[in-house]
This record gives structure tokens, sequence and C-alpha cells, in this order.
């Protein structure tokens, strides 16, 4: 079996690395080969760069087919937040012309799944400014039945980034407690707790950061952090039986990027993904570079 995974940039290889390291510990019935390709046209420009919806969604259909055409994946995980609210627009995936998920929906599940343990508990969302404008998570929290006093909304514009470049986290630490605080001023007065769900897979890699910005204001909250479960429901929407039988599984991973990756940002992503998966590292260290791709 061969997955696809992608997003705007290398925040998503957390889940290429998650789902490496599923696999590595688990048996499936046939072998799984893993690609994630960079969905971003350049470095410095990528889809929250662009213009309307429509031409956001113009490029990630034609990316989507020629990504398909060259690789032929099985199955497409799209590890971005903005690139799955974006994905319905695109014919690729309203044909259905291949088995497509995003992390939306992983995440939306996670939420529902979290305000149940939680029923008086408040939803704090940071995400990107095209995630957020679009209201992808609020529209589908309150159509499953959570009230829309509850959820919290919040853009972290240029966090992402931020947190890529940034190793040792001392400015990626001052951005995020200053969207804290911003965010918590949204939060009704009474309110002391909260859940916080990372609604952009850079931000997974500075949990910890979020966890701190809430304590210093004297918040309890519960990070959630979709790209640590959406492997789970991938493989789980996939049909494929893992079995621990004790064995590490060599797993096949490749990393593929139209623009050459700055080697800051191969720094600070190999210090966060060393420690879950050496071989999504050692792909990403000798990524594939294809400036023809798309």
């Amino acid at each position: 079996m061969h997955i696809l995974i992608t997003d705007s940039g290398v925040g998503g290889l957390s889940v290429c690395a998650y789902a490496e390291r599923l696999l590595r510990h688990h048996d499936p019935e046939e072998p799984v080969r893993l690609t994630y390709v960079n969905a971003s046209p350049e470095n410095d420009f990528g889809y929250n760069s662009m213009g309307s919806r429509k031409e956001k969604s113009e490029y990630f259909d034609r990316f989507l087919r020629i990504v398909y055409d060259r690789y032929s994946p099985d199955s497409i995980y799209i590890a971005c937040n903005t690139l799955s609210v974006l994905m319905k627009d695109t014919p690729f995936v309203r044909n259905g012309e291949a088995p497509v998920r995003g992390i939306v929906e992983t995440g939306v599940n996670l939420v529902l799944r979290d305000l149940a343990r939680f029923p008086e508990s408040a939803v704090v969302i940071f995400g990107t400014v095209t995630t957020i404008e679009e209201q992808a998570y609020p529209d589908s929290l309150i159509e499953a039945g959570i009230s829309e006093a509850r959820i919290i909304s919040h853009a972290c514009p240029g966090l992402a980034d931020t947190i890529s470049e940034d190793r040792r986290g001392l400015k990626a630490a001052s951005e995020i407690g200053q969207h804290v605080r911003a965010a918590i001023e949204k939060l009704d007065p009474s309110t002391s707790s909260c859940l916080v769900y990372l609604a952009c897979t850079h931000y997974g890699y500075r949990k910890e950061l979020f966890m701190a910005a809430f304590a210093d204001a004297g918040f309890q909250a519960e990070i959630l952090n979709p790209n640590e479960y959406a492997t789970d429901e991938l493989f789980a929407s996939l049909g494929v039986d893992l079995r621990d039988d004790g064995r590490d599984k060599r797993v096949d991973v490749e990393v593929v990027s139209r623009y050459r990756i700055p080697e800051t940002a191969l720094e600070t992503l190999t210090y966060f993904l060393e420690g879950i998966s050496l071989p999504t590292v050692h792909a990403l260290r000798n990524f594939t570079h294809l400036p023809d791709l798309f």
C-alpha cells in the first residue's frame, strides 16, 4: 500500500513521522510505503499568500492531479488544515478520483471526543488566517450540537514560519504567549479551564509552549494536537489491520519538495522529529528536490 501525505510546507511531516512509528511497531497485512510531498510552490510563498479562494482551490486541484498521476498512491492524506478546508472545492476530490482524507475531519472528531469528556469546557482553536476565516471547525462543531458560545477561534499570522525557523523556541514562545493572551480575552470571564485545539500542523511542534502560556495566565488547558491522532484514524479508515508482534519493521519513507528546504528549517525539524521517527528525519535530510514537480 502506498500512502501520500501532503501539507502546504513541511509542518505535516510530523504526521508522516507518527505514521512511520506506528507502522514500524506493527505488522500490516501488506507493506506500506509513505511519500510526503510538500504542496507549497515556494519557501516564502504558500497558499496563505495567494489571493482568492478560487485561486487557491484551482492551484491545489492542479497539484493533486499531478502528484496522483506521478505517484499513483492508494490513498492521500492532507495533513494541512488550510488545504483540508480547500479540498472540498477541488474537482479532484469532489469527483472521487482517489481516496482523500483531511486533517480537519480528524480534528473535529478529536474535539468532539474531548468535549464529550468535558461537557462544561470551552474550546479555543488556534490556526492560520485561512483556516480561521473559513470557520471550518466552528461550523462543524455547531452542526454536531456544540453551542457557539463554547467555541473561540484565533488566527496566528506568521506563527507557522516562526516555529519552523526557531529551534531554540524563544521567538515562538513570545508569539505564542501573545496569541494565548489575546484568545483568553475572548473567553467568558468565568472560564478557568478549556480545551485548546492546534489547527495547524506546525503548532503541534510547540505544544508545550501553548501549555506553558495558558498556565502562566492561570488557566488549566488540555492541548489537542491532531498530528498525534491522524494516523490511527487514517489506517482505521483504510481498513489496515495493525498487529504488534514485538519486532520493528522497515518502512520506506520519501520526502519530496519543489523548492530546496532551507537548512534552518531542516535543522529545526530534525530537532522536532528525531525523537519520533529517525527514518522520517533521514528522508527529510535527503529529500527529493523536484523543481518541475508542479
